[in-house]
């Protein structure tokens, strides 16, 4: 009687796959370049607080930082700049809205997407009470570059199979309080903000839709954002 001797597994039976090292590198390159626009987007900010870049000069190198494909393309945007002190810098984004003057805050205004999309951004007075409706459409609500009354905003919105998305600056305080019914009712913003900021108040429902609030950095697009927040964990 005879035993065949026991074969020691193959090469292909006991293989282990390694990481693609290219594209290992590929996702460090890329956490970097984003890591960096950050940084070149809150160093920009500080030298506008500062009077080193004017409001057009600033408009003009955030969209340079968003085209930029590396990290020296980042660099070159410090081009012409004094170089600032460590103490100037902050983690966090400066505050970067605009307060209206009394006289020029309307009372009230009202939005309403029907099957279709309404947006409100660019440079646009915020009045002091919003109502905002959505049925199956879209209501986007820009304040970026919006005069904010110095007493808040409230807005009062309703969706039904729609959306309704509100985009605040760096340094508002956002109050979101409402409810949802399949769908969603999220405050995504940065949190803080001075005592003195101005308070964004966002309630409501949301019935098989979304009412999403968000901070973003000026000329930052929702993809940019997504990253961002990403990265900050």
């Amino acid at each position: 009687m005879t035993h065949s001797a026991r074969q020691s597994p193959s090469e292909s039976q006991i293989r282990i796959d390694r990481p693609n090292s290219s594209s290992s590198s590929s996702i460090v390159c890329t956490v970097s370049l984003e890591l960096e626009r950050e940084r070149t987007v809150q160093t920009l900010c500080t030298h506008f607080a500062q009077d080193h870049l004017t409001t057009q000069e600033l408009e003009v190198r955030f969209e340079e930082v968003y085209r930029a494909a590396s990290l020296d393309e980042l660099r070159d945007l410090m081009r012409g700049l004094p170089t600032l002190a460590p103490a100037s810098m902050s983690t966090t984004p400066l505050p970067m809205y605009a307060v209206a003057t009394p006289t020029s805050v309307p009372v009230e205004k009202r939005f309403l997407a029907l099957m279709s999309e309404v947006r409100r951004q660019g440079l646009w007075s915020v009045p002091a009470r919003v109502r905002a409706r959505a049925f199956m459409g879209t209501v986007r609500l820009d304040l970026r570059e919006g005069q904010v009354p110095a007493g808040g905003v409230d807005i009062d919105v309703s969706v039904f199979m729609g959306e309704v998305r509100v985009i605040l600056p760096p340094g508002l305080r956002a109050d979101v309080d409402g409810f949802a019914i399949m769908g969603e009712f999220s405050d995504r913003t940065a949190g803080g903000g001075a005592l003195d900021a101005p308070s964004i108040r966002v309630h409501g429902k949301a019935i098989m839709g979304a009412v999403r609030v968000e901070t973003r950095l000026p000329k930052e697009g929702a993809l940019q954002a997504w990253k961002r927040r990403l990265l900050e964990g």
